[in-house]
C-alpha cells in the first residue's frame, strides 16, 4: 500500500473516532447556513486528472462544527455519509459522430470529469478543516477561504472556494418551481414559489425572520392554474405577491397584501380577454409599488405598467409601441423617484431590447440598448449606487430561426446554435460598455452557451451578474447535432475596474435552461437569492423533482474598485434577408379562402414536431418559452405542438407533462395562436416514433411497455389510449430508424403522416427530391429504413394524408398546412382527421379539390365515382415554380414545368382502371422549395 494510502485509512480510522457530527444540511432547520457564522465551501477534488482516479476521503473539522457534507454533482456512483465519502474523477462519455455529420476522420478527445463536494462549516477564522483523501492530505483554514480566492492543493489537483450555504426550502409534497424572493429593511425575507401536486398549483412561501425560516404558508386562496409568481413592497413595507392565473379560460393578474397577520382576498389587476403574464415588481424611491407584465391585445403582445400609491392602483398604461410582440418586461428604480422598464421586441424583424423612463409622472422615448440584426434578448435591469443603469442581454446570430435544417445551405441562426451575454452601463447620457468583455473573460469550463444574465447590486455598489452555464452529459457534441442530456448550474461575476471577477458559483443549481429565480437585499446589505432546481444528478442529467433552494450570498471583503467603463462601440453586423416577400406571402396564405360545398375554408401553418429544452436530448434546441417565441415571431404559425419524448425525464412524468399543458395555455391567443398539447411517443423501427396530439387539457401519457420496446406488441393499445382520449398519432420519418415498416394502422386515429423533416430528410420514396438513397449514408441523417417510405404506406391502402415537420434544430422549412373550417384546436383537429392536410417547406398555396357528380373534394378525402372525374390544382407560390407533377398511386401521370408563381390546372385521368386509386399532388419551385398534397382516394366504378 502506498504512503498516501496508509496516510488516507489512519486518517478515516482517526475521524470516525474522534468525529461527531451535526445533522445533514438538509435536516437542519432552515436558516442554519444563513447564520454569519456559517461558511459553505466547494472543495473540487482531482481537477487535473488525465485518468479516472478514486478521491475517496474523510473530513475533521477543529474548532468549529461540521453542519453538512454534499455531494456538487451526484454520481450513482458516489457516496456521501457523515464526515465520509467514496467519490472519483471519471472519462466522461464522448459523443459518436454519425453518418451525416462532416468530422474529420480523428477518433474522440478523450476528457475527464472531477467530483466536488459541498461542505457547510460552523466556525471563525481559527477553525481548520482537515481532509483525508485516497491521494494525500490537506488542510483548510477558515481564516483563508473569501469569496473570490480560489485555494489550491495536493499540487493543484484540489481546489477550494468559498460558495453560499444553499438550503432546500421544500418538502417532496410537492413539485415547486418558479421561485422568487423578497428582502426588507431589516432582517425580513420572503421566498415563494409555485407549487404543484394532484393536477393544480398554489403559491407556497416562507418567511425568515433573520434566525430561520418559518413554515410553508398558501398564499393562494385554493388550488388552481398559476404561472409565475412575484413579490414586492408597497411604501408601507408590506409584502404583496401578484401572480396569474387562468380562471374561466382566461390568464389574468391577481394580487394579495399581507396586512398585519393575514393576506388580503385576492384582487383581480387585469381584465383582457388575452394573457397576461411575465410580470415583475419593484418599488421606486416613493414608495410606489410598480408593477409590468407582458399583455396581449389583438393577438399581439405588448407590454404595460401599474403603481400602487398606497391606497389605489393606477390605471394600466402601455409602455411598449411596436405593433409586434413584446416580451418579458423588467423594471428596476433609481433614487431619485423614476423606475425603468425593459423588455424585448420583435418589431425589428428581430429580437431587440429596449429601455424606457418613467419621472416626474411621465414616460420619456423608448431608448434602444441593443438593435443590430442578431437576436439580442432576456434582457436584466439594475441600478448602481451612482444611478447609473446596467442591462444584460442575450445575444445569438443574425437570422435567428428563419431557415435552417438538413439537404439546405443555411441561412439562418438555429434557436440555441450559439449564446452569448452583453452588458451596457446607461451614465446618465449615454450607454456604456465595461472595458472587458464578459464573454472573453470567462474561464475555459464557462466559454459559450451561458443564458438568461440576472444582474443585482451589493451593498458596496457593485453590480453583479449572474448566469446560467450549460454543461453537456457529452462535452464534445456537435452544436448541429441534438444533445442528449444537459443541466445548466448558475455562476455570479462582477466588473472590478477593467477586469471581470473569476466567476464563482452557487451549488445546487441543477434544472432546465430556463429557470425562473430571483435576488433580493435585507437591511443589513445581504444579498439572497431563491431558485428551483430538479436534482438532475451528473449520469443521467434527467429531472428527478423539482424543490426550492435559498441562499445569503457571501460577500466579496475586497476594496470596491470602480467599474471601468468605454464608449459603446456597437459592430457592424452584416443583416442579409432570407425572404424578400415573407410578409406579403404570409398575408397572402393567411386572407386565401377555400370555398367548397358550401363551407369556407382558411389555410392554417403549424408544426406539430418540435423539440425544447425538456426533452432528453432537446438541449441544443433552446427553451420552452425561446420556442414559442419562434412560432409566433419568427415563423409567424397558427399552431404549434412541443412534442417532447415521453420518456427520460419528459412528460411521463406527471408535473412535466402538466407544465407543458400549461404552457400550451399561456400562448392560447384567440384569433392568432392555438398551440395543440402533446407529445412524442418514441419506439424505434419497425414500430416507429409517433407524436401525439390533442385538442383538450389534462390527458395523461401512455407510456411505452417493455413488450412495445423489445416489439412484441404493436400499436393496438395505443390506438385504443387515442380513442379513449380523442386524439390522433402521427408517424414521422417513417423510412429511418426512428419509422415503421407500416405492420400497423387505424385510420381513425393515425390520419396523417410527416412526409417531409426539416432536421432530416423526405420520407415521399426512395429517390425523391430531399430523400436518402440506398448506399449513401450520408443522405439518410436518421438511418436508412426504406420499407418506411410513405408510397409503401399508401400501396398498403393506408389512408394517409401528410404534414411537414421539424423535430431538432431546423427551423422555418417545415410546414403541416391544415385546412379547416374553425381556427380552434378543435376545429384543426377535426381537420386533420379528415386528412384535409398538406406539407410545404414554404409558405405556399397548394389548393387541391377534386370534381365528380356535381360534387367537390378536398384534398385527404375518399370517395367513390361512377362517372368522368376531374382534378383540379391552384398553386401560388413564393417563388415562380419548377415543376408541377399528379402523381396516381405510384405512377407519375402529369407534369407541367417552367410556371409562373401562381398557376391553375385541370386534370382528367381518361386512363384510370376500375378500383380504388390515390391521386396527390407535388409541388417544386425554382428555388427548390417543395409541397406535397394529401391524396384523394377515388374508388372507380
Amino acid at each position: 500500500m502506498s504512503h498516501n494510502k496508509v496516510a488516507f485509512a489512519a486518517a478515516a480510522v482517526a475521524a470516525a473516532a474522534l468525529f461527531v457530527l451535526c445533522p445533514p444540511a438538509a435536516a437542519q432547520e432552515a436558516g442554519t447556513l444563513a447564520a454569519d457564522d456559517v461558511v459553505s465551501l466547494l472543495v473540487r477534488l482531482g481537477v487535473n486528472d488525465a485518468a479516472a482516479r478514486d478521491w475517496d476521503g474523510s473530513l475533521e473539522v477543529a474548532g468549529g462544527e461540521l453542519l453538512g457534507l454534499r455531494d456538487w454533482r451526484p454520481r450513482p456512483a458516489s457516496e456521501v455519509e457523515g464526515n465520509t465519502w467514496k467519490v472519483a474523477s471519471y472519462q466522461g462519455p464522448n459523443f459518436t459522430p454519425r453518418a451525416m455529420h462532416d468530422t474529420q476522420t480523428v477518433g474522440p478527445v478523450e476528457y475527464h470529469r472531477s467530483p466536488g463536494l459541498v461542505v457547510d462549516v460552523r466556525g471563525n477564522g481559527g477553525t481548520r478543516l482537515m481532509f483525508a483523501t485516497a491521494n494525500g492530505e490537506f488542510e483548510v483554514r477558515l481564516a483563508d477561504a473569501s469569496v473570490g480566492r480560489r485555494l489550491r492543493f495536493l499540487g493543484g489537483d484540489v481546489t477550494v472556494e468559498r460558495v453560499p450555504g444553499v438550503e432546500r426550502l421544500t418538502s417532496d409534497d410537492y413539485q415547486n418551481d418558479f421561485a422568487t424572493i423578497l428582502g426588507s429593511d431589516g432582517d425580513e425575507v420572503w421566498a415563494a414559489w409555485l407549487g404543484y401536486r394532484d393536477n393544480a398549483n398554489e403559491v407556497l412561501a416562507r418567511r425568515f425572520d433573520g434566525k430561520g425560516w418559518g413554515e410553508v404558508q398558501t398564499l393562494t386562496e385554493q388550488p388552481g392554474d398559476h404561472f409565475l409568481v412575484k413579490m414586492g413592497r408597497d411604501g408601507e413595507g408590506r409584502p404583496w405577491v401578484v401572480y396569474s392565473a387562468q380562471v374561466d379560460g382566461n390568464w389574468d393578474l391577481y394580487a394579495r397584501v399581507l396586512d398585519g397577520e393575514s393576506w388580503s382576498p385576492a384582487e383581480r389587476l387585469t381584465e383582457a380577454p388575452q394573457p397576461d403574464v411575465f410580470h415583475n415588481l419593484a418599488t421606486d424611491a416613493e414608495g410606489n409599488l410598480w408593477l409590468v407584465w407582458q399583455g396581449f391585445r389583438e393577438g399581439a403582445a405588448d407590454i404595460f405598467a401599474r403603481r400602487y400609491d398606497g391606497e389605489r392602483w393606477s390605471e394600466a398604461e402601455q409602455v411598449s409601441s411596436s405593433p409586434a410582440n413584446d416580451w418579458e418586461p423588467v423594471i428596476v428604480a433609481d433614487s431619485k423617484g423614476g423606475v425603468y422598464v425593459g423588455w424585448d421586441s420583435y418589431g425589428a424583424g428581430n429580437y431587440d431590447v429596449l429601455v424606457r423612463r418613467w419621472a416626474g409622472g411621465e414616460w420619456g422615448e423608448e431608448m434602444p440598448v441593443a438593435s443590430t440584426a442578431k437576436y439580442e434578448a432576456h434582457l436584466s435591469l439594475a441600478v448602481d449606487g451612482q444611478d447609473r443603469v446596467w442591462a444584460a442581454w442575450n445575444e445569438s446570430g443574425v437570422n435567428w430561426g428563419k431557415d435552417t435544417g438538413w439537404v439546405l445551405n443555411r441561412e439562418g441562426t438555429r434557436l440555441y446554435e450559439w449564446r452569448t451575454m452583453n452588458v451596457a452601463v446607461h451614465d446618465g447620457w449615454e450607454w456604456r460598455s465595461p472595458a472587458a468583455d464578459i464573454n472573453e473573460a470567462l474561464p475555459e469550463e464557462l466559454e459559450g452557451y451561458n443564458d438568461f444574465p440576472v444582474l443585482f447590486p451589493d451593498a458596496d455598489g457593485r453590480v453583479w451578474l449572474h448566469f446560467r452555464h450549460r454543461t453537456t452529459r457529452q462535452a464534445d457534441i456537435l452544436s448541429e447535432s441534438p444533445a442528449h442530456r444537459a443541466s445548466w448550474e448558475v455562476w455570479s461575476t462582477t466588473l472590478q475596474g477593467d477586469r471581470w471577477l473569476r466567476p464563482q458559483h452557487v451549488p445546487m443549481t441543477r434544472f432546465r435552461q430556463d429557470a425562473r429565480w430571483g435576488l433580493a437585499a435585507d437591511g443589513d446589505g445581504n444579498v439572497w437569492a431563491s431558485w428551483p432546481t430538479d436534482n438532475r444528478d451528473y449520469s443521467g442529467f434527467l429531472f428527478e423533482h423539482a424543490d426550492v433552494y435559498a441562499a445569503k450570498l457571501p460577500r466579496l471583503m475586497t476594496k470596491v474598485v470602480p467599474p471601468k467603463l468605454v464608449a459603446l462601440v456597437v459592430d457592424e453586423v452584416p443583416a442579409y434577408v432570407i425572404h424578400e416577400n415573407e410578409a406579403e406571402d404570409l398575408e397572402r396564405i393567411r386572407n386565401y379562402e377555400i370555398e367548397s360545398e358550401g363551407k369556407t375554408y382558411r389555410i392554417y401553418r403549424g408544426d406539430t414536431h418540435r423539440h425544447t429544452e425538456i426533452s432528453m436530448d432537446g438541449n441544443n434546441d433552446g427553451s420552452l418559452i425561446q420556442t414559442y417565441r419562434y412560432a409566433m415571431d419568427v415563423a409567424s404559425l397558427d399552431y404549434l405542438l412541443t412534442s417532447e419524448h415521453n420518456f427520460l425525464g419528459g412528460p411521463d412524468i406527471e408535473y412535466i407533462n402538466w407544465l407543458l399543458q400549461q404552457t400550451v395555455d399561456l400562448f392560447s391567443v384567440s384569433g392568432r395562436f392555438q398551440p395543440f398539447y402533446g407529445y412524442e411517443r418514441s419506439i424505434s423501427f419497425p414500430d416507429g416514433h409517433r407524436n401525439i396530439l390533442f385538442a383538450e387539457r389534462g390527458k395523461p401519457t401512455l407510456p411505452v411497455t417493455e413488450a412495445e420496446r423489445t416489439h412484441e406488441e404493436g400499436a393496438a393499445r395505443l390506438y385504443e389510449y387515442l380513442k379513449e382520449h380523442d386524439g390522433i398519432a402521427i408517424s414521422h420519418t417513417s423510412a429511418s430508424s426512428m419509422g415503421t415498416d407500416w405492420r400497423d394502422n387505424d385510420p381513425e386515429v393515425e390520419p396523417l403522416v410527416e412526409i417531409y423533416q426539416g432536421d432530416r430528410v423526405s420520407n415521399e420514396y426512395e429517390g425523391a427530391p430531399r430523400a436518402a438513397r440506398t448506399g449513401n449514408l450520408r443522405s439518410a441523417p436518421g438511418g436508412f429504413r426504406p420499407e418506411g417510405y410513405v408510397w409503401n404506406a399508401w400501396a398498403k391502402g393506408y389512408k394517409l394524408g401528410v404534414q411537414a415537420a421539424s423535430d431538432h434544430l431546423s427551423t422555418h422549412i417545415s410546414y403541416a398546412a391544415t385546412i379547416a373550417e374553425e381556427f380552434t384546436r378543435e376545429g384543426m383537429l377535426d381537420a386533420m382527421k379528415k386528412r384535409h392536410s398538406y406539407g410545404a417547406t414554404d409558405n405556399i398555396i397548394l389548393d387541391y379539390r377534386l370534381r365528380t357528380g356535381g360534387r367537390e373534394y378536398l384534398q385527404g378525402d375518399i370517395l367513390t365515382a361512377d362517372g368522368d372525374f376531374r382534378l383540379s390544382v391552384r398553386v401560388i407560390g413564393t417563388t415562380p415554380i419548377r415543376q408541377i407533377d399528379i402523381i396516381r398511386d405510384q405512377t407519375f401521370l402529369y407534369n407541367r414545368q417552367n410556371l409562373e408563381a401562381d398557376v391553375s390546372l385541370e386534370f382528367a385521368d381518361a386512363d384510370v382502371e376500375p378500383g380504388e386509386h390515390l391521386y396527390y399532388v407535388r409541388v417544386i419551385q425554382v428555388d427548390g422549395n417543395m409541397a406535397w398534397s394529401s391524396p384523394i382516394w377515388v374508388t372507380v366504378e
